[in-house]
This record gives structure tokens, sequence and C-alpha cells, in this order.
């Protein structure tokens, strides 16, 4: 016979585990079937999400887990029959009424007897009552409750004691508010990329400008340095035109110097 999941096992603890280890265990594991990598469908993690967090509710309670508790203590019928007297060696008893003295003691065991009785018949109706929810936690037939439970909580904690036509209208205008956000939303993005698209071709203007600029003033300090090559060639040329032409104005003075004075020689004799 296949063993009964408890609600320990949903929440991965042993049945000696302390009040710390239930709320750990049950922050644990709703951020693994959050966001962890659990390899379930978005409705099977939700759903165990739920079934944690009802186990989570009956174990976090000392009295809600003292019953569980009790239901999870096994019958023994077997052993209450072996331990029985064989049907052989039962004897019928045949005590006289009028025989039996009532005295204070044995009226206050009665009494004690009969309260005992009626404490194991609560018990044991609490132990089924228990057990009855623990398989249906096992079984997966409390996820819509407690759905319906976290649902309703949440619209309490949210609403209060709205009516429904109330609640109705505030989820319209919420929805409206967020269709609102939503268009604001996209209107600035779309505003924020066409400023942005004008940035970048005013960027690029400036940057053509820029270059052009640069592009002229090179040309332009090109011109001033072949204009002042020009120039100094110019300035160059005439200089050397210069020495010639006086080297040439020397040689001429010194060849009219020299017939002078060849002249001068011959007059003389």
């Amino acid at each position: 016979m296949k063993a009964k999941t408890t609600l320990y096992d949903l929440l991965g603890l042993t049945p000696s585990a302390t009040e710390a280890d239930i709320h750990a265990a049950h922050i644990r594991l709703v951020r693994h079937y959050q966001s962890g990598p659990h390899g379930l469908a978005p409705m099977d993690a939700d759903n165990q999400i739920k079934v944690i967090k009802e186990a989570w509710w009956i174990l976090s309670d000392p009295a809600r887990r003292a019953t569980y508790d009790a239901s999870l203590v096994p019958t023994q019928p077997e052993a209450v029959l072996a331990q029985a007297p064989r049907a052989d060696l039962l004897q019928p008893l045949k005590v006289e009424i009028s025989d039996v003295k009532w005295t204070p003691g044995r009226v206050m065991l009665s009494i004690i007897g009969g309260l005992m009785i009626v404490g194991m018949v609560i018990q044991i109706f609490f132990s089924l009552f228990a057990f009855k929810n623990a398989g249906r936690v096992a079984s997966g037939e409390v996820a819509v409750e407690m759905q319906e439970r976290v649902i309703a909580a949440e619209r309490r904690q949210m609403y209060g004691d709205l009516s429904e036509q109330e609640i109705a209208e505030q989820e319209a205008a919420a929805r409206q508010q967020r269709e609102e956000s939503v268009r604001t939303a996209e209107e600035r993005r779309r505003e924020y990329a066409r400023k942005e698209e004008e940035r970048q071709r005013e960027r690029a203007l400036q940057e053509r400008s820029s270059y052009a600029d640069r592009v002229s003033a090179d040309l332009e300090r090109a011109e001033e340095a072949a204009r002042r090559k020009a120039e100094w060639d110019k300035r160059q040329k005439e200089e050397a035109e210069r020495r010639v032409d006086m080297e040439e104005q020397r040689r001429v003075q010194e060849r009219v110097t020299r017939e002078r004075y060849r002249w001068q020689q011959e007059l003389q004799r």
C-alpha cells in the first residue's frame, strides 16, 4: 500500500520540525515555485503554491497542528484484537446491580470515565476531520478552496466592504487608469524617440558643418602657404637676378677701368 503524503512531506520537513523551520520552508518553497526552476506549468505551479500555503496555515498554528498530528497516529485494530482475551476464555459475568456498592470514589471514577469517553469521542471526531482535510490537501481538492480563500482575502484587503458594483466600478476605473498610463508612456516614448532623432540630425549637421569648416580652413592654410612660397620664390629669383646684374655691372666697370688705364698708358708713351 502506498504511503500517504503528509503536510510535512509537502514542506520537505519531519514531524519534529520547529515553527521556525515551517515558516522557512514555506517561504523557500513559495519563492521556488514563483521564480525558481521548478519546470511546472504556471497553473500547476500556482496550485502547488496554494497547497503549500494551506499546509503552512495548518502547521503554523499550534492547535491546528496538534489536531493534525493526532490524525497521523495510525490506529492498530490488530494489536487491540491481539491483546483482547480469546472468546473461549471469556466467561459471562453475572453481576447483580444490587451487589454494586456506589461509594463516592466509585461515583467519581464513573464520572471521570464518562468524561474520558466523551473526550475520546471528540478527539476521534477532530482526528477524522483533520485526516479528511489532510487527504483533501494531498489529493489537491483543497486547491480550489484555497484559491477562493486567497482571492477573497485579496479582495477584502483591496476593496474592504464594497459591493460588487462598487468593486466593478473601481476595477473599471483602475483598468482605465492603467490604459491611460500605457498611452501616456507610449506618447512619452514616441516624444523621446522624436527628440532623439532630432538631436541625432542636429548632431549630424553640426558634424558635417564642422568637417566643412575644417576642410575650408585647411584649404585656406594650403593656399596661404602656396602664396607665401610663391612670394618667397619670387623674391629669391629677383635677388638672384639682382646679383647677376650687379656682377655684370662690376665686370663692365672693371673692363672700363682697365681700358681707361690702358689708354692713359698709351697716351703717356
